[in-house]
């Protein structure tokens, strides 16, 4: 019986929602799959919760005691890979990847988002090492992480085409799962991810700031998160007692599935980011029954956003991130009407419609 061809996924921290994907494919049959973490710690501003997810024998962490090449030497002499997909887009892991795909003949390409947009200089700079590099050590395909993205490595490659539009996908039946909530008088918003500069938190804590002097007492705020940017949020507290009343942080998680919490008691998730490459939270609130208060720097998890029909859109200033706040108050009816367009929205981000994409787009190579 002939045996699938072998796919290796190599990148840095355990990632729940690779360890699902890498579940995913490989309950199709058609390819084996592997993931294969190279951090031995946590990164820092994920909480304990992300190294929850259940071991798999197709998933594999690199001990703390081995080196990265010879970690990837061992997996490339045992397993001989047919096509490797890197989560890295530049530096040591990228180079000594590439380096393996050369020698056993393996095709190699990356899985990557746009790099951070926060300076034209910064972004020209970084495109000119992209480039750089990759004339020297070329990955054959890309799995851009948003329409951005794909623009950003089509301009890098020798075949523009094989950078292709691969959001994030998650297992979303824990969220479909939650219970719709009964309309209430105070509307209980939600930020949900890491208190971090490129997703706007100054301008949402002035915000929530205004929107607890215009409308006091009609709302709750949730906070589930951590990160330097937290000081805003606590020097708004500390200057508007009304907000102080309404606000609550629920980020504490045991388990992976913990972190859905604060989802299932909230009405409207609100995340103006200025850059946000993942965005997973955005499908993880549609698929809870919450509209979506972002930004169109979401990247990736912006194409489940209709305006007006699931969520609004924003600039993340705090002048239109009040008015859209207030909106939700003075509109009721309106969050009603999106709520029921949430759920549905989401379908195209399962985990089991990307395992299937990634084969079919894997397919070329193998």
């Amino acid at each position: 019986m002939r045996q699938p061809p072998v796919v290796l996924f190599v990148t840095s921290y355990v990632s729940p929602f690779m360890t699902e994907l890498t579940a995913a494919v490989n309950d199709l049959g058609q390819v084996a799959f592997h993931a294969a973490y190279l951090e031995t710690s946590q990164f820092a501003n994920h909480g304990a919760h992300w190294n929850t997810a259940a071991e798999r024998p197709d998933t594999h962490r690199r001990p703390a005691d081995v080196p990265v090449t010879d970690f990837l030497r061992d997996w490339f002499d045992r397993y001989r890979p047919q096509v490797v997909i890197c989560g890295y887009g530049r530096g040591p892991a990228y180079e000594a990847t590439f380096a393996y795909c050369r020698r056993t003949g393996a095709v190699f390409g990356v899985f990557a988002e746009q790099p951070m947009r926060d300076g034209r200089l910064k972004h020209l700079a970084r495109r000119a090492y992209y480039a750089q590099l990759w004339r020297r050590m070329p990955p054959t395909f890309v799995l851009a992480v948003g329409d951005r993205a794909v623009q950003f490595y089509r301009r890098l490659l020798r075949d523009p085409e094989a950078a292709v539009f691969f959001p994030y996908y998650q297992d979303l039946r824990p969220v479909l799962a939650i219970p719709d909530r009964p309309a209430r008088d105070t509307l209980h918003f939600l930020f949900s991810g890491r208190l971090a500069a490129q997703h706007g938190i100054r301008g949402l804590a002035a915000a929530f700031e205004k929107l607890a002097q215009t409308h006091p007492g009609r709302f709750h705020w949730c906070v589930s998160g951590t990160g330097d940017e937290e000081r805003w949020i606590r020097q708004a507290m500390a200057r508007c007692p009304a907000l102080a009343q309404a606000v609550s942080f629920d980020r504490e998680f045991a388990t992976w599935n913990d972190r859905l919490r604060p989802f299932a008691a909230s009405d409207v998730l609100v995340l103006p980011s200025f850059h946000a490459g993942w965005g997973l939270v955005i499908p993880e609130a549609l698929g809870a029954g919450m509209p979506v208060i972002t930004t169109r720097g979401v990247e990736a998890a912006r194409y489940y956003v209709e305006a007006g029909v699931n969520g609004l859109f924003v600039e993340p200033h705090p002048k239109d991130i009040h008015r859209a706040l207030a909106f939700c108050l003075d509109h009721p009816q309106a969050v009603e009407a999106m709520r029921r367009h949430t759920r549905a929205s989401v379908a195209r981000g399962d985990v089991r419609v990307g395992a299937a994409r990634l084969v079919d787009v894997l397919s070329r190579w193998l």
